[in-house]
């Protein structure tokens, strides 16, 4: 009895507070929410295109982009035919363009996931259950840099998409097949220009299964956090109707704003530096952190950005066609990440890391 007369107090405290906390927390969350909203449309706002620029080719972007989206792919889900076939014809992509082979067989890094329970997905409340996947592969080439010692960058896309369900193909024009033929773009134009870093493209099995491919990399033991400098991840470039290129990872490495700043004087499209930032700083606003692979280098400590652009209607649907793509900005959102690379491997190269 003279433990509960103790105790009293600080039990009324604890429900008074815990109270407080519940009571007040939608309004709470709906100022962040409105703050937030506030700042990107600011942002929005801020953002003035640059002229165009032409160094790379579009044609053959979308040449590439429509052939990893086309029926013959059947969506691309890992251990598929289609998704096989995506892999194999990356890899002959790799070897055309003159990159190292980089993975554990060759091009190829192959892995298998057995199905399991994520606590941090769940954490997250994203579907917590990973399933299993046979016959996955990420494909990996590497291309030299001009100055010995320095650590590579990685740049990212994922190739995979949702596959077939029964009848229906889910193309994944956008998503991703957008950001691989980015990625080779950017691949035939560094080999002739070379940046000081090496560059590490890796093209990623299984984002849509969880992001196992990402984590397959560090799991497997081919790669590990304190040999990279700095990841790059490309998803969902190619389609905006507001103009807009979103560049995430600002909040986490604030270094990085001032080479955005200095990036949106050179790119057509309106960057906007957001959906970075947690639930206490931005109430209900899409925090992008782990939204995709880039997730899994922030979770082992690498830097990295995350250039994509927001969820459309037709997005994780049999309607994300190549002939959706707004042609003139997704070639203006590639030049942009082009200008980001040579600005972020000046900026890290002084640092001789």
């Amino acid at each position: 009895m003279l433990l509960l007369k103790k105790l009293r107090w600080p039990l009324a405290i604890v429900v008074i507070a815990l109270l407080a906390y519940y009571g007040l927390k939608p309004y709470w969350l709906t100022q962040l929410t409105q703050q937030e909203s506030a700042r990107i449309t600011a942002l929005k706002q801020q953002a003035v295109p640059a002229a165009p620029q032409q160094r790379l080719d579009a044609e053959r972007m979308m040449a590439d982009l429509s052939w990893l989206a086309a029926a013959e792919r059947q969506g691309r889900a890992p251990g598929t035919p289609g998704g096989i076939a995506a892999r194999l014809w990356i890899a002959e992509q790799f070897a055309a363009i003159g990159l190292t082979p980089a993975g554990s067989e060759g091009y190829l890094h192959p892995y298998s996931v057995t199905e399991h329970f994520s606590f941090n997905r769940w954490l997250r409340r994203k579907n917590a259950v990973i399933p299993g996947v046979e016959d996955a592969a990420n494909v990996l080439g590497l291309l030299p840099g001009t100055e010995p010692g320095l650590k590579p960058l990685i740049i990212t896309a994922h190739y995979d998409h949702l596959g077939m369900h029964g009848d229906t193909i889910f193309y994944g024009a956008d998503d991703n097949a957008s950001g691989v033929a980015a990625m080779l773009e950017l691949a035939r134009y560094l080999t002739k220009h070379p940046l000081r870093h090496p560059v590490l493209f890796a093209a990623l099995d299984s984002e849509e299964k969880g992001l196992q491919g990402a984590v397959a990399l560090f799991r497997t033991g081919l790669l590990s956090a304190d040999q990279l400098r700095f990841n790059i991840n490309i998803d969902m470039l190619s389609r905006d109707t507001e103009q807009q290129l979103f560049a995430v990872g600002s909040y986490h490495h604030p270094w990085l704003l001032p080479l955005l700043e200095q990036l949106q004087q050179q790119s057509a499209v309106k960057l906007i530096a957001a959906h970075d930032r947690p639930w206490y700083k931005a109430g209900r606003s899409q925090d992008w952190t782990l939204s995709s692979d880039h997730g899994v280098f922030h979770q082992q400590g690498v830097p990295f950005i995350y250039f994509g652009v927001a969820d459309h209607a037709d997005y994780h649907t049999p309607r994300d066609t190549a002939d959706k793509v707004d042609v003139a900005f997704y070639h203006q959102v590639v030049e942009t990440v082009l200008s980001f690379l040579q600005q972020l491997d000046l900026a890290l190269a002084k640092t001789k890391l």
